[in-house]
């Protein structure tokens, strides 16, 4: 830090007025400034951002400075004299040879103002603002020259570098509340390297009217880490389709590695009136439109079959899923369409068929095979299938029940007749069997 001292003025003399002071201070700082090393030298010696102190290129160290293709990216270029008759002009290094990059000086600093700004760097510097064509396709390799006091110039290597690749990935999907689109029937799964979302519709989505908020989370990051000395943020170009809106996050790029998660909201309300198979591109592109990625969004229609339009919920009116030996208790099932004048056939199976026994003369039960059925008659969608808990001994030879904790016991429905174990017309649930 340079000290300046006044004297202190005598009785009967006036104190020095406030240009006075200024004056002499400028001429203590700049007799200061001829003393320091390397203030006769005058040529472009280093670059940072505006108002920053961190240098992001120096003239010895070999390498060109990098920025990124755009409009109005501003640096700061220092070097002793450069303030004196700022001008610079750009020319050409290499392909593409055009002059397509522009550069100008927009604003100039001295030494005296340098030493009391933010880095109290006692020499001159000018800040550049460069333009080029954010839809470059190739990097355009250019030098900066800047007139000196002596009337030559000073050269600053520079390179301007294209947008790099986006690459567009699904991270997760969260359903609020849980299960409310698929209803733990339909589903939601990512797949070919995470660039394609696949929901399939639960049986009677179209009818169902319950609030839910599907939560869609990407991450956009470049192909290629690049780091570049100047740029600038900058907002993707996003095209959705309108079953989506953009969420918490935006399309601004907020740091130099470009990296950036970006929700959507799905739209309930529309995806659950999908009638056929839906398959829509989300795409995403850099101020250069051709760099850009894209992520595949495809709805799958419930079936048009009856099915389940959630898991089967077993309980006992009064404990619920943890059932009394001996207490009969309700399986309650949902379908996607009320059954036809004739019923609509529902089959069933018992984890272990000595366990569970018939709770109703509407439902037929073996306990030889484990293996029972149940028509639903044409009242509506909701039915339930009346069972019993039972207390003997599994065909292990275990307890079906337990004094101390219940005991698990899987029950599986099918829409018709008994078949695979999977889709929308299969459904499992648990109970648990105590001795109270």
């Amino acid at each position: 830090m340079i000290q300046r001292r006044f004297a202190k003025p005598t009785s009967g003399c006036s104190r020095p007025s406030g240009l006075r002071r200024i004056g002499v201070a400028a001429a203590g700082l700049a007799a200061a400034l001829a003393l320091l090393p390397g203030a006769s030298q005058a040529a472009v010696e280093f670059v940072t951002g505006v108002g920053d102190c961190f240098k992001v290129d120096t003239q010895n160290d070999n390498q060109r400075l990098s920025v990124l293709a755009g409009e109005n990216r501003v640096f700061e270029v220092w070097g002793d004299g450069i303030d004196v008759n700022p001008a610079v002009r750009v020319t050409s290094v290499g392909n593409p040879a055009d002059e397509l990059v522009r550069a100008r000086i927009i604003r100039r600093h001295n030494g005296v103002e340098n030493l009391l700004r933010g880095c109290r760097i006692a020499k001159g510097s000018v800040e550049v603002e460069v333009d080029s064509p954010a839809h470059a396709g190739a990097t355009r390799i250019r030098t900066l020259h800047f007139r000196m006091p002596a009337g030559d110039e000073s050269s600053l290597a520079m390179h301007v570098g294209t947008h790099p690749v986006p690459v567009w990935t699904f991270r997760r999907v969260t359903q609020t509340p849980p299960e409310c689109l698929t209803k733990n029937v339909g589903t939601v799964v990512q797949d070919l390297n995470n660039s394609r979302l696949v929901i399939t519709l639960p049986p009677g989505a179209a009818s169902d009217t319950s609030n839910c908020t599907l939560r869609i989370e990407t991450q956009v990051a470049p192909a290629e880490r690049q780091q570049f000395d100047v740029w600038g943020a900058f907002n993707y170009t996003l095209q959705v389709p309108a079953l989506l809106n953009l969420a918490s996050g935006s399309n601004t790029a907020g740091t130099a590695t470009f990296s950036k998660q970006i929700n959507f909201d799905g739209n309930a309300a529309l995806i659950r009136r999908i009638s056929a198979t839906n398959t829509s591109t989300m795409r995403i592109a850099t101020p250069n439109p051709n760099r850009a990625d894209t992520l595949t969004l495809r709805v799958n229609a419930p079936p048009a079959t009856n099915a389940f339009t959630q898991a089967c919920i077993c309980r006992n009116q009064t404990t619920g899923t943890t059932i009394n030996a001996n207490d009969n208790f309700q399986c309650e099932i949902r379908l996607s369409q009320q059954p036809p004048a004739g019923g609509q056939l529902l089959s069933f199976e018992v984890q272990d068929r000595l366990c569970v026994a018939a709770g109703a003369p509407s439902v037929s039960y073996s306990p030889a095979s484990g293996l029972g059925s149940y028509t639903a008659p044409a009242t509506g969608t909701f039915h339930q299938v009346a069972l019993r808990a039972g207390n003997g001994s599994t065909s292990a030879g275990t307890p079906c029940a337990s004094r101390t904790s219940p005991v698990s016991h899987t029950l599986k429905f099918w829409v018709g007749a008994r078949g695979a174990e999977s889709g929308p017309g299969f459904t499992q649930c648990q109970i648990g069997i105590q001795i109270p």
